[in-house]
């Protein structure tokens, strides 16, 4: 006997959405094709540093990792790195968020350190030590870039960000349910191996967008 799989249909596990499109939103697909019905995760764009204004007085950088230059939890806007304790080839480095929340303090020991909360890049010491005050500025986009949820990447596709309405190939544009809907909870796509527990946090995570899994 023959057994047919049929595929999930775009669209097929929405079971209510705001007026208009609201509940929608065009997306950026990244490097992953996804799939009708699908959970989603979503990167901000890439950081980018500068010395912070006015200059600093030492002349080590501040240089943004290539491979994941935004880590979960990452938020748009401008992230502040400044030395609040001077040394000499190094200096105690604070990380304050676009919010003025202060998520840490960096050693930075032998010339070197890597800064590794919500963003990630590497300090380096240079010939001329850093001061109280030197800093750098970390600006992160408000771009998303959309994939499959990923529970053991480091960046933002390991929290839940949206649903997707159909297939679309890998750096495509595409459509997606990020707020206010309901879906049946039978039909979403989760990714394989995925634990009862780890799709319950996700399910709240989607909760939090408005996202309602019936």
């Amino acid at each position: 006997m023959l057994v047919f799989n049929e595929p999930i249909r775009p669209c097929e596990s929405l079971v209510s959405e705001a007026a208009g499109e609201r509940s929608r939103e065009a997306i950026t697909v990244g490097a992953t094709a996804i799939t009708a019905c699908m959970v989603l995760g979503a990167t901000l764009g890439a950081a980018t540093a500068a010395v912070k204004a006015g200059g600093n007085t030492g002349n080590g950088t501040f240089t943004i990792d290539a491979s994941t230059p935004t880590l979960a939890g990452a938020k748009p806007g401008v992230y502040r790195l400044h030395c609040i304790a001077a040394a000499a080839n190094g200096g105690t480095f604070r990380l304050e968020d676009p919010d003025g929340i202060v998520l840490g303090d960096t050693v930075m020991a032998a010339g070197a350190a890597t800064v590794s909360e919500h963003i990630r890049g590497a300090l380096a010491d240079g010939s001329s030590d850093f001061i109280v005050g030197d800093g750098f500025d970390i600006t992160v986009p408000a771009t998303l870039t959309y994939g499959p949820l990923n529970l053991a990447a480091t960046t933002g596709l390991s929290v839940a960000a949206g649903i997707s309405y159909g297939n679309y190939a890998a750096s495509s544009r595409g459509v997606a349910f990020v707020r206010d809907c309901e879906h049946n909870a039978d039909i979403v796509v989760w990714p394989a191996g995925i634990t009862s527990d780890q799709r319950a946090l996700a399910t709240r995570q989607l909760a939090a967008l408005g996202i309602i899994l019936r």
